[in-house]
């Protein structure tokens, strides 16, 4: 008990204020749980779990399984009561590790817009997708606009293909079937994978990527890789900006900048 109330009555006040349409009562479920594991430095059996959050005994069996099998809660043998598990310390590190790269390389990102006058952008490799983490927008009227959080096919970006280009061969192999189609955004998007490797070994050997048009028709982007102390790319820069301005004769001038930035950007995981 907390302060005399059971802590699902707790959680029940502090949802008040969202419908019930807008949740599912399965995952509320599951989070409590797993925030009144948290909240306990014991262990705990199924039959506390059930009388904290009024609820059935069979219930709590099936979701303390499920989250065993997805090693997010771990059961002590001996005891037959449950802890939390290593998967959450794993996924809160990893969230801790993306707001630091995003503080890192938002100085360099202001720096990159400012000289190329274009949008900056920041992206990790997730799957066979890109995710936008940061962006610093062009001062210009007209300009990309790409919200953090955005999720695109990797192959479609100059980002994305940056970062396969450094990506393990095993890793790149396990994503992708043999003979695979690619999904196209645009007439000018790779659609065969056999092409898409072929472009990577350009990419490797000049140190960045470009995207004509292969995200979004009128949009024109290149990319380069972020490395870690162990040479690993662990995201990737851009510069973007209209097709009608950010041609590709500037592009070509802004090569230079782009590598010099991720270099700065690279150096400075050295000295962290």
């Amino acid at each position: 008990m907390y302060d005399n109330i059971t802590y699902m009555e707790r959680s029940l006040r502090n949802m008040e204020k969202t419908s019930k349409k807008e949740r599912i009562k399965s995952i509320d479920k599951v989070l409590n749980l797993l925030e009144l594991l948290s909240m306990n430095e014991h262990e705990m059996g199924i039959a506390e779990i059930g009388k904290q959050l009024n609820m059935g005994l069979s219930t709590v069996r099936r979701i303390l399984t499920t989250l065993g099998t997805r090693g997010y809660i771990i059961k002590n043998k001996k005891t037959k009561n449950y802890r939390l598990g290593i998967k959450l310390f794993e996924l809160g590190f990893k969230v801790q590790s993306t707001k630091h790269l995003i503080r890192s390389t938002r100085p360099y990102l202001r720096k990159l817009s400012k000289i190329t006058n274009e949008t900056a952008n920041l992206a990790i490799l997730e799957g066979k997708e890109v995710i936008y983490l940061d962006t610093v927008r062009s001062s210009e009227v007209l300009k990309t606009e790409i919200i953090p959080g955005t999720r695109t096919p990797a192959h479609c970006t100059a980002l994305g293909k940056v970062l396969f280009a450094y990506l393990p061969r095993s890793e790149f192999n396990y994503l992708f079937n043999m003979n695979e189609k690619l999904v196209s955004l645009t007439s000018n998007s790779i659609s065969s994978l056999d092409e898409l490797k072929d472009i990577l070994k350009e990419v490797k050997k000049k140190g960045y990527a470009i995207d004509k048009e292969e995200y979004k028709l009128g949009i024109n982007c290149m990319g380069v890789p972020v490395f870690d102390k162990e040479r690993k790319a662990i995201a990737a820069i851009s510069t973007t900006g209209p097709a009608s301005r950010f041609t590709i004769d500037k592009m070509e001038k802004a090569k230079e900048i782009l590598i010099s930035i991720s270099k700065e950007v690279s150096n400075s995981f050295y000295i962290m």
